[in-house]
């Protein structure tokens, strides 16, 4: 099963292309923890995928959320994808795909 988290256009997006399971927030959100706890039961729900907006996902980064769900999965599952909103994508230090993909196979790929 495939969930997502995002913005207004983000969500809209994935509900025209199927996906049921939507949670939309604005970026101005006044209760930020809000998207950590969304993510925390997306997670413990078993969705195979997790998409969520990027500038979401670094406020969930800040609370130490993502790393909690990486660090407790057995396997691969859930995949947490970061997908850039209508600004556009955000620089990033870590690649976390790509530490997953070392986790999970053993070889980094660049």
């Amino acid at each position: 099963m495939i969930a997502v988290i995002g913005d207004p256009e983000t969500a809209m997006g994935f509900r025209l292309a199927g996906v049921k399971d939507v949670y939309e927030y604005e970026h101005d959100l006044e209760d930020a923890g809000a998207v950590a706890r969304t993510l925390d039961k997306l997670a413990k729900e078993e969705f195979a995928i997790i998409i969520i907006n990027e500038r979401f996902a670094a406020e969930a980064k800040n609370r130490g959320k993502i790393r909690e769900i990486n660090a407790k999965k057995r396997g691969v599952i859930p995949i947490i994808v970061e997908v850039p909103d209508k600004k556009g994508p955000i620089a990033k230090e870590i690649d976390e795909i790509g530490r997953l993909i070392k986790r999970a196979v053993g070889v980094a790929v660049k």
